[in-house]
């Protein structure tokens, strides 16, 4: 795939060079928008499904807007380090942000992040959940998982990414939706919270379809249930939740956003480019081949969305809280 965006990587994170260099905003300088260049700062490390997005996405935005779009890696504290620093830039349309499901739900753990401080561009991707056993689990439906559990309170234990995270946080619903109790074992992100289950230290994985695939075709963890409403198309014979009587359904996702108060023309511009850029078939192959879903959802539909993540999330994080 051709690459158009510009990086200079510093330490290991890969962070890049700010467009400080050049000439004056477009606001300022009375030009239509967009009159230089883009920063596009990613809130997580290098090697995700968010830095995938954005460095796809990137080079088409280019080819929407005219100008370069410069990916800058600003991981940390969940996402925290890069969302304060984004409501502090300058609304003008050219410093913007990678967002995930954080935005909506920092606010009910101990975060400063408000998603008034945010105007969405758009949502880029959808990544359906699972959930996944070690190959060799006396598990082989969601019915046994739930009967163990109710017949061993505590006992079945799940690796959990953390806690108020995009899958921590449907381990919640499920025991609140079958009536049951697990046991937490956190890890530090998806990745080893998948691996953890593969090598046997938890029952089970929620977690993207996509996270868990490298160990289910490793032959290491097996599909138990999808938490979509339909079948996985990839993956015809695994029953969703919903088929177990279990009417819980979950998927990261991620999009773009804005400083609040960026102009609503600038927001337009900037969402119906993403649109494009979505659509566009280099983009939707390498998405699809990462076993993740193109997805676009425009700014205004990005507003009701985000209010109802946080209805969602809001009561499975106080469960996490034991509140």
């Amino acid at each position: 795939m051709k690459r158009l965006t510009k990086s200079l990587a510093i330490g290991t994170i890969g962070l890049f060079a700010l467009s400080g260099c050049a000439s004056g905003s477009g606001s300022d300088s009375g030009d239509e928008f967009p009159a230089q260049d883009i920063r596009l700062t990613v809130p997580w490390a290098a090697g995700g499904s968010g830095d995938l997005t954005a460095r796809t996405i990137a080079p088409l935005l280019e080819r929407e807007l005219g100008v370069e779009v410069i990916v800058e890696n600003r991981p940390g504290a969940n996402g925290s380090v890069a969302y304060n620093w984004l409501k502090d830039q300058k609304p003008d349309g050219y410093n913007l942000s990678m967002m995930g499901v954080e935005v909506a739900t920092l606010q009910f753990q101990d975060y400063d992040i408000d998603p008034a401080n945010y105007e969405p561009i758009g949502q880029g991707l959808s990544g359906p959940g699972a959930i996944a056993v070690p190959v060799d689990s006396p598990f082989k439906t969601l019915e046994d998982l739930i009967e163990a559990a109710k017949a061993s309170p505590g006992d079945i234990t799940y690796s959990s990414p953390g806690v108020g995270s995009v899958w921590d946080s449907p381990a919640q619903g499920l025991q609140e939706l079958a009536g049951i109790t697990l046991t937490s074992v956190p890890f530090d992100g998806s990745a080893p919270a998948v691996a953890a289950v593969a090598a046997g230290d938890a029952d089970f994985s929620i977690d993207a379809i996509g996270t868990q695939k490298t160990q289910v075709d490793a032959g290491k963890l097996r599909y138990l249930a999808m938490l979509t409403d339909e079948r996985d198309p990839k993956n015809p014979d695994v029953p969703t939740a919903k088929e177990s009587g279990i009417d819980l359904t979950n998927a990261s996702w991620v999009g773009i956003m804005a400083p609040a108060g960026t102009p609503a023309e600038t927001v337009q511009r900037l969402s119906e480019a993403m649109g494009k850029a979505v659509e566009d078939p280099e983009y939707r192959t390498v998405i699809e081949n990462s076993n993740l879903v193109p997805t676009f959802k425009d700014s205004d539909e990005m507003k009701s969305f985000l209010e109802a993540e946080a209805d969602r999330y809001g009561p499975w994080i106080a469960l996490a809280q034991g509140k």
